[in-house]
């Protein structure tokens, strides 16, 4: 009897992590390894709430809408009015996201949805591009902020669209549910 299930990703055997999508250099991969959570202001509690996630991020102001921050691996974007979206990738960013679940524990309920989403990052310098042709998000708005996430469909399939820095380069990270794996890198295609 094995010890534990290997956990196998949405896209396993379905994309190579240096597809393209359009032969511009755009690099196309699934993340491995990430957690996600979704969290929702609980009833009188969504200015408390800004001001906990705030905290954790070491900010003065609370983020605004579709405006997102960053510390210890663990990214927060405020996607709806009393909604928030955290993305954590690998285990140095475990600690974080347990301080964090703990600050905003008596005000919001956290919902896991790690197990039921698969994340493909698109970087490079048509990673824009190949995302517009699916979506109607304007992604060259010079009103939406340096980090950003949305609620969004793309193609007709639900995602969630993060743009974010990483190793100092601009990077599209899309959440998809796993559902649609097939359905998704067949549009990428």
């Amino acid at each position: 009897m094995a010890d534990q299930i290997a956990r196998q990703g949405a896209l396993e055997g379905l994309l190579k992590p240096e597809t393209s999508g359009a032969g511009d250099g755009t690099r196309i991969e699934e993340l491995a390894d990430v957690t996600q959570r979704q969290i929702f202001a609980r009833n009188g509690q969504s200015d408390a709430l800004a001001k906990a996630v705030a905290g954790f991020l070491k900010q003065k102001k609370p983020l605004g809408p579709l405006q997102g921050g960053e510390r210890g691996g663990v990214f927060i974007c405020a996607v709806g009015p009393r909604e928030y979206w955290v993305v954590a990738q690998g285990r140095s960013a475990a600690k974080a996201m347990q301080e964090l679940e703990k600050a905003v524990d008596a005000l919001a309920s956290v919902f896991d949805q790690s197990d039921g989403r698969f994340v493909i990052r698109l970087s490079g310098p048509g990673a824009d591009g190949v995302l517009a042709r699916g979506t109607s998000l304007d992604l060259q708005d010079p009103a939406l902020p340096a980090k950003w996430g949305t609620h969004t469909q793309i193609e007709h399939i639900p995602a969630l669209v993060l743009r974010r820095a990483s190793n100092g380069t601009v990077v599209f990270d899309v959440s998809v549910p796993r559902s649609y794996a097939g359905s998704f890198v067949a549009w990428l295609r």
